[in-house]
């Protein structure tokens, strides 16, 4: 599975905080309810554009430990 570092789809930043965990969005759709699997909600600090990543998605932190 390949990794990619976190990038929001509007302003490109890498930078976002986590909105939820373990989110469960519901709703309708014709005559049919859905919920889905649980979410981890991230929203950029940039813009505070919501993404919603599924449990397969592996977050990583890329911060530099030089001094």
């Amino acid at each position: 599975m390949e990794q990619k570092s976190l990038a929001c789809p509007v302003c490109q930043s890498n930078k976002a905080e986590i909105a939820g965990e373990d989110v469960k969005l519901s709703g309708q759709f014709q005559d049919k309810e859905f919920l889905t699997t649980p979410l981890t909600v991230l929203r950029c600090t940039q813009c505070g554009y919501y993404m919603f990543f599924d449990k397969m998605t592996q977050f990583t932190t890329k911060e530099s430990d030089e001094s």
